[in-house]
């Protein structure tokens, strides 16, 4: 027994020590990776940030397009709208004061989709009908709109009473001749002139407006 031992495989010795330095050498090479590419993240989140708070001030939450009357709080307000041929039937509604306004409107816009000519039908607090006319504002107050009824030789003329920097606007009330107008659905001519001296001219339909204002109840 005296002659035999368990050899020392040198070269597993050195094999061994070999892993192990490469492992360890493996270990803080991959540590400073990590470490680089945990700076590397934290520019980036810190540019990132830094790109979305200069887009966030590039950018704003687009407004509701319905202007709450002064003193009625938010989420109590409504606005329904009903489409009819050609007319819209729009009725803003306070929930709280369980009041109603509606009116019946007509729009008509250009190539550009800009607005031309639109009007609506409306009621006053005695109930006593009228139509607002309304117009681009390059018009400016004092001028006229006219309105061809079939049946009629002349036509209305419309003096526009307030403009402000989008629309001007008029009222007309609803009398015999808009009535009849109104009963027999035909249409319109509405025309006026710009200052450019360009002559805007277009038949608007009445048919529908009866069939929305008898859903009005």
């Amino acid at each position: 027994m005296g002659k035999w031992r368990v050899p020392a495989y040198p070269e597993s010795s050195r094999l061994s020590r070999a892993i192990a330095a490469a492992t360890c050498t493996g270990y803080r090479a991959g540590t400073g990776r990590l470490i680089l590419l945990a700076a590397g993240a934290s520019a980036l989140l810190v540019s990132g940030a830094y790109a979305a708070s200069q887009d966030m001030a590039a950018y704003r939450i687009k407004p509701s397009e319905v202007t709450l009357p002064q003193g009625v709080p938010l989420g109590s307000y409504r606005r329904i709208i009903r489409p009819f041929e050609n007319w819209d039937l729009i009725c803003d509604e306070d929930l709280q004061a369980k009041r109603r306004v509606c009116n019946i409107s007509q729009s008509f816009i250009d190539q550009k989709s800009e607005l031309v000519f639109s009007w609506s039908l409306a009621a006053d607090e005695k109930g006593k009908p009228f139509m607002i006319l309304r117009a681009p504002s390059q018009l400016g107050t004092g001028s006229k709109i006219s309105l061809g009824f079939a049946g009629r030789k002349k036509p209305v003329d419309v003096q526009l009473n307030a403009c402000d920097s989008t629309i001007c606007l008029s009222y007309l009330p609803v009398g015999p001749i808009i009535r009849q107008q109104i009963e027999s659905e035909g249409s319109v001519k509405i025309s006026y002139s710009m200052p450019s001296g360009a002559n805007i001219s277009l038949d608007a339909p009445l048919k529908g407006l009866k069939a929305a204002l008898s859903a009005i109840n």
